[in-house]
């Protein structure tokens, strides 16, 4: 048998060690009341940040910005943040930061882009945190478990010094709950929410180097498009020419070919034979 605690000489050094013993019994060793992780048979509801950044080049920024705001509205979010730039001449380059709903990133970012009469820059990317929202709702739990045990203790300490003791523990209990209760309240809304940051750049605006109305990035990538399109007619014209062209060649020139060998022999029997001139006699 285990030998017995001597207790305490007084009630209050009783209390406290009682406070310390349940307070570390829940913090280090079996946690009280502490939910299981989600088995693999439970389904667990996936949550993922989808952000977007896109660049485009438009005739009139503060129009396209207007028009931006006005869409914002209509898929049910807002812009969260504005800023602009402003050149001579009355250039401006803004940019946006655009929150939509998640269910509506994909329609979002294709408006965006069937606005722009050019599309500089685009990246998507999305962040799954579902695991981690599924480990700060069981730290949750098992935190909460923690501070009512904590609050039963208080209730039950007889003693200054072991109410202090205990609420000290509390108190940096409740702060872990309050940030772990924040983390996934930011993990929600970032979720429920898509970002998507647009930049406005003024069509004048990207065109490097432009004289008399040439511009050099404009016929590179023409050229480029032309020779793509060359190769694309090159290759189609190919598999036009083994798969259909070449088999109905064949095929043809098979065709005549025996046409040709039968009037061959028809002519041939036709064609009369020469007389054999006879010997004369052996005298």
């Amino acid at each position: 048998m285990e030998p017995a605690r001597d207790r305490p000489v007084n009630d209050s050094e009783w209390a406290a060690d009682e406070a310390k013993s349940d307070i570390s019994t829940v913090s280090g060793g079996a946690p009280a009341a502490q939910e299981p992780s989600p088995s693999v048979g439970e389904t667990v509801t996936r949550m993922i940040i989808y952000n977007g950044e896109i660049a485009l080049v438009v005739e009139d920024t503060v129009a396209s910005q207007e028009k931006i705001t006005t869409l914002a509205s209509e898929w049910g979010g807002y812009i969260s943040n504005a800023s602009s730039y402003a050149y001579e001449g009355g250039l401006t380059r803004i940019t946006l930061t655009v929150r939509v709903p998640a269910e509506k990133f994909n329609d979002a970012m294709a408006a965006l882009r069937a606005m722009a009469l050019e599309i500089s820059r685009e990246n998507i990317g999305s962040q799954d945190v579902t695991q981690e929202y599924v480990d700060l709702e069981s730290r949750l739990k098992a935190l909460e478990a923690k501070a009512a045990r904590l609050e039963e203790l208080m209730e039950q300490a007889e003693d200054t010094e072991a109410v202090l003791a205990v609420y000290e523990q509390l108190s940096a209990t409740q702060q872990e709950i309050e940030q772990t209760k924040g983390r996934m309240q930011y993990l929600e809304r970032m979720a429920a929410m898509a970002t998507i940051t647009v930049t406005l750049t003024p069509d004048e605006m990207s065109r490097p180097i432009e004289i008399a109305g040439w511009r050099p990035a404009g016929t590179l990538k023409r050229a480029f498009e032309a020779l793509i399109n060359t190769f694309q007619f090159l290759v189609d014209a190919l598999i036009w020419i083994v798969i259909w062209v070449a088999p109905v060649f064949a095929f043809i020139g098979l065709v005549l070919f025996g046409l040709i060998k039968a009037l061959g022999l028809i002519f041939k029997r036709r064609k009369p034979k020469a007389p054999v001139a006879s010997e004369p006699p052996i005298k």
